[in-house]
Order: C-alpha cells, then sequence, then structure tokens
C-alpha cells in the first residue's frame, strides 16, 4: 500500500477528497438529525411572521386596494394551502436558478475560462492512475449510471409501483429520467465538446454534459424522494437523502477519475440532473394534490420482499456488468 501512494501520490489527494466528502456528509446528518426539525420550525414561524407584516405594510395595502387582482394572484403563489401556491413557486424560482447557473457555466467553457484550465488540471492528474489498483472499484461505481443499469432499475420500479398500486408515480419518474436524458443529448450534440485524451472506457458520444451525472440526480435523486415520500421517520428521511447525496458524487467522481469527463461536464450534469427532478418532482406533487398518488400505504411482506430483491439484483447486475462489459480500453 505504501508503495502504491509513493507511485501514485494522487491517490493521496483522491482519498482526502473522499474522507472530507464523507466527513462533511456526515456532519451535515448529523446537525439534519439534531436540529433538522427546529429549523424547519423556525422556518415556518418566520415565513409568517413577516408575512404578516409585509402585508401590513402602507405600501402593499396602497397596492392592495389598487390592483386588487394582481395583488390576489401574487398572494396565491405565496398561499400555503395547495400544491400551486408556495411549494409552486419555490419550485419554480429554483429552477430558473439552476437555468441560469448552467447558462454561466456553458459561458464559461465557451469562453476558456479558469474553469478549462482547472478541467485540463484535474484530467492530466487523472490519467495518471490509469494502471492503479482503484481503477476496478471506479468501474463498478460508474456502471451504476450505465445504460443498461438505469433502464433496469426503472424496469424494476415500475413494476414495484404497479405492485403497490401507485402507477402515476412513474410519471414523475420518467420525467425526472426521459427528460434530463433528452436534454444532456440535444446539449451534447449543440456543444459538441470532445472528451479527455486519456479517456480509460470506450464511449462515442461527445462530453459536456455528463450523462452519468446527470442521470445520477434524476434517477437516484427520484428514488430517494419516493423513499422519502413514503417513510414517515424523520431520522430515516435524512439518512436516504444523505446516502443519495454520496452515491451521486461517487458516480460523478468516478466519470473524473476514469478520465471519462472534465470537472465542468459532471458540474453541467449534476445541474441538468437537479433541474429535471425538480420538474418531476413537481408534477409527482400536483397529482399528490388530485389525488392520484397515496404515500400513506401499507407495505405487504411481499411488497417489501420485491424492494431488497430489487436491490440485490441490480447489486449484482452492475458486479456482471462492470467485468464483463466496461472493460478499459488500455486493459
Amino acid at each position: 500500500m505504501i508503495a502504491l501512494i509513493e507511485q501514485y501520490p494522487q491517490l493521496i489527494s483522491l482519498g482526502i477528497v473522499l474522507i472530507l466528502t464523507m466527513a462533511l456528509l456526515w456532519l451535515i446528518q448529523h446537525l439534519m438529525i439534531r436540529y433538522g426539525k427546529r429549523l424547519l420550525g423556525f422556518i415556518s414561524r418566520s415565513e409568517l411572521w413577516l408575512r404578516r407584516h409585509i402585508v401590513r405594510l402602507p405600501l402593499m395595502v396602497r397596492l392592495q386596494d389598487k390592483y386588487p387582482a394582481t395583488s390576489g394572484f401574487i398572494a396565491q403563489r405565496f398561499a400555503r394551502g395547495h400544491f400551486s401556491g408556495l411549494i409552486l413557486t419555490v419550485l419554480t424560482l429554483l429552477n430558473i436558478y439552476i437555468l441560469a447557473l448552467f447558462a454561466g457555466l456553458v459561458e464559461d467553457i465557451v469562453e476558456a475560462d479558469s474553469i478549462v484550465t482547472t478541467d485540463l488540471f484535474v484530467s492530466q492528474h487523472m490519467s495518471v492512475l490509469q494502471d492503479s489498483s482503484i481503477v476496478p472499484a471506479f468501474i463498478f461505481v460508474t456502471s451504476l449510471g450505465s445504460t443498461p443499469i438505469t433502464c433496469l432499475i426503472i424496469l424494476l420500479t415500475a413494476i414495484l409501483c404497479t405492485a403497490i398500486r401507485q402507477p402515476y408515480i412513474l410519471v414523475g419518474l420518467l420525467i425526472s429520467t426521459i427528460g434530463s436524458t433528452t436534454f444532456t443529448f440535444l446539449s451534447k450534440m449543440a456543444f459538441q465538446r470532445s472528451r479527455p485524451i486519456d479517456i480509460l472506457l470506450m464511449e462515442h458520444t461527445y462530453s459536456f454534459p455528463s450523462g452519468h451525472a446527470t442521470i445520477s440526480i434524476a434517477l437516484y435523486g427520484f428514488l430517494a424522494y419516493m423513499a422519502i415520500r413514503f417513510s414517515t421517520h424523520f431520522v430515516r428521511q435524512v439518512r436516504i437523502l444523505s446516502l443519495t447525496i454520496l452515491l451521486c458524487l461517487l458516480i460523478g467522481l468516478s466519470r473524473i477519475v476514469l478520465n471519462e469527463h472534465y470537472l465542468s461536464d459532471i458540474m453541467g450534469g449534476f445541474l441538468v440532473g437537479i433541474l429535471w427532478l425538480t420538474i418531476a418532482i413537481s408534477m409527482t406533487e400536483w397529482l399528490t394534490a388530485r389525488g392520484k398518488i397515496n404515500w400513506r400505504i401499507v407495505w405487504s411482506a411481499p411488497q417489501r420482499y420485491t424492494v431488497w430483491f430489487s436491490f440485490v439484483a441490480v447489486l449484482v447486475t452492475t458486479f456482471i456488468y462492470a467485468n464483463i462489459y466496461q472493460f478499459p480500453l488500455l486493459g
């Protein structure tokens, strides 16, 4: 091990990044479990207090008297009692912000800003690791974002949703996965950015944005949303969210370590995935508000076995795929 580290000093940096990332996620998870409910309660009370005081301002009173229809429309957008109120407003503003971040990232890449220099620097250092023993582990991780594995997960999720008689959940899942995949494909064709020179696995598509990074957020993020919605325990919900974030980060990191993508490709993929995940969650919450989805079902033993069978099947299939089909070009 010492000889391996001396031969590949980049392993030290990679190990430090992994340790710091997991430590940060653990700290955030710990703080959320301990103070999350209090924080949410404080935010809720502060929002109510702020709304009451804003409404009483003389300027707001004059605007309400002069433009009652417009004031009523704005008030409805911040109402809590229905989905088309505050929830939809927050999700819409979040999507606008994500689009702005994506546009800014594209501008930096097109103009060859400092992000491109960082891309080349990271890629150059990762190319040294192509002969190291960590490659098989990252090939397994990156296989979790491959097309065959994601299609298998979608199929198993469809079977599960049919078994629990909640087919409308699939609407959100398909919006998140198909929408993000289509957006990524069109973006690749539009920008036509070449992949790094020392690419390790065979790829036939362009580099920006990363499809693996996109689908990791769009697919695993929506699965986490489903698990959180079905769960009634706050601690379990926080842990599901933390594990999902860690999985998505590992998939993104695997594309950098294997030199399949630049750092900015991963950032762009994450933004696209978050964008379509937010749209999918919005649609799913709208269907829930209309009574099409029931998250408070009682799970039977066969249904629970189906979940565990699906989990094991995905891991086994990913292992087989990583060892048979995802072989390195230089191997």
